[in-house]
């Protein structure tokens, strides 16, 4: 039996949830909270699954296309406030669901152009003259066609850079209708990055640390490095460098006297955190 979803769509201004069914490729590791793509009208957008539903309120269940990550973007306890804020606030839905989502990660669509025919002849798809001389439209469609040509299939936002102040779009739209240019949804990838912050880890063993204490620079210098030395000697892992230096009272350039005397690494290493432990 097809499992089917109620999803809430990442459209701020669209209202209440809409049913989905799971595909036999993602059953079983599509759950609630995930953020998923899905096909809504004519576009390709992100949903976050709100519950599962025995049975769809449409005939015709459009199924959902991909999976974007393993991990649940939102716990049943944030769902349940998020449908409750949007009930005492009169917000839709999704507007709610978004100020829950981690920054970077929720994507609107977008659509990318790109030429049918490269042997395309412009005055053969001349748009008409109406409210616009017929001269104005057509250096936009030759401009926008010579962009295409050069620099291969654009997405809309990538178009928006050359024509500032424009309405490229209705041309575009004319020449998709004429079958000139062809438009397709996409998704862009969610703009999450990962963060590395420095740190440092002993590099020798603690006996040896302990035998160039003496030996770590002048009296101005010496004590701050040997507190950082004996610091980094207590630590059974790499630390932040910023623990290293309220424990310690040293600083960037101390640390780096000790890594080039061998004492210490010093390293970018990535944090592993959870985007909602704040929500």
């Amino acid at each position: 039996m097809t499992p089917f979803v109620q999803i809430v769509v990442n459209m701020p201004a669209v209202s209440g949830v809409f049913d989905y069914a799971i595909p036999e490729s993602l059953a079983g590791t599509v759950g609630v909270g995930h953020l998923v793509i899905i096909p809504f009208g004519k576009q390709t957008v992100q949903g976050v699954v709100f519950r599962f539903i025995d049975q769809p309120s449409v005939r015709d269940v459009k199924e959902i296309i991909e999976l974007v990550d393993p991990e649940p973007v939102l716990t049943q306890a944030q769902i349940a406030l998020a449908e409750e804020m949007a009930k005492s606030t009169l917000a839709p839905l999704a507007a709610v669901v978004g100020l829950f989502l981690p920054v970077g990660l929720s994507q609107q669509v977008d659509t990318i152009f790109e030429i049918r025919d490269s042997n395309i002849v412009l005055s053969n798809i001349a748009q008409p003259n109406t409210i616009n001389p017929k001269t104005q439209r057509v250096t936009i469609e030759d401009r926008l066609l010579n962009l295409l040509r050069t620099r291969g299939a654009l997405r809309g936002r990538q178009i928006d850079t050359h024509f500032s102040k424009v309405d490229w779009r209705k041309t575009a739209g004319f020449l998709v209708r004429k079958g000139v240019l062809s438009a397709r949804s996409i998704l862009p990838p969610p703009r999450v990055r990962s963060k590395y912050i420095r740190v440092a880890q002993l590099a020798v063993t603690p006996e040896e640390a302990e035998r160039e204490m003496p030996n770590l620079g002048m009296k101005q210098t010496l004590a701050r490095r040997q507190s950082a030395l004996k610091f980094l000697i207590q630590q059974p892992e790499a630390i932040n460098v910023s623990w290293v230096y309220a424990e310690s009272g040293c600083n960037l350039a101390d640390l780096q006297e000790l890594e080039e005397r061998g004492l210490i690494r010093l390293f970018e290493s990535e944090i592993f955190r959870d985007p909602l432990e704040k929500t």
